[in-house]
């Protein structure tokens, strides 16, 4: 038998999640919601904490973007088919509910004590005011430029340049070439994976 604070992070599932993701064209896997558009995929994860027992559950909402072009140049060791439903961790720009929202990393509690009506207008307005909000945002190949160049977007080394280059948007992936030349970081520790990059974007030094 289920305890009161799995019964509730069920209902936060289905009468939060589900019911307000699956009308926007989201399919469910676990605890994963993804849609698929035509440039690109949405990816939203509720992310149990591993420090949790069945009678007091934590857990943060991860938002994920999946971009086919990205996936297939940085994952290459897979067989170059794309997966129809990707995780959260492949995503190739990550960011959670606590930096979209509260400034600080998120994380929600769920007990018998807890006021799951309170809990669960929460969740709802997380998805309807600032997730969904961003998915809106982020929707075709140029909103995932201009995201790019948004100083607030999470970064890895070389995922702007894969993408500039992926999306033939060349004179764009010169110049984040060009700065990453000048990283110290990357210069002393990837720069043979950067001069893969140059050659394989025909970039020049």
């Amino acid at each position: 038998m289920k305890t009161i604070a799995e019964q509730y992070f069920d209902l936060i599932i289905k009468d939060c999640f589900q019911a307000t993701l699956k009308p926007l064209g989201f399919k469910k896997k676990g605890n994963n919601f993804y849609r698929q558009l035509a440039d690109l995929g949405q990816i939203i994860n509720v992310q149990k904490s591993a420090y949790y027992s069945k009678d007091h559950i934590k857990f943060t909402i991860n938002i994920g973007l999946f971009i086919p072009e990205y996936w297939l140049v940085h994952f290459n060791y897979h067989d170059g088919i794309v997966p129809d439903f990707p995780t959260e961790p492949v995503c190739a720009i990550r960011i959670r509910i606590g930096k979209l929202r509260y400034g600080i990393d998120k994380w929600f509690d769920v007990n018998q004590f807890t006021d799951i009506l309170e809990l669960k207008n929460e969740t709802i307005e997380n998805l309807e005011h600032y997730i969904i909000p961003y998915f809106e945002r982020s929707k075709t190949k140029a909103d995932i430029v201009k995201l790019l160049d948004d100083e607030t977007t999470p970064l890895t080394h070389f995922l702007k340049l894969i993408i500039l280059g992926e999306y033939k948007e060349f004179e764009r992936a010169q110049e984040e070439y060009n700065r990453l030349r000048q990283d110290s970081y990357v210069s002393r520790n990837m720069n043979s994976v950067l001069l893969e990059y140059r050659d394989k974007y025909r970039l020049t030094d």
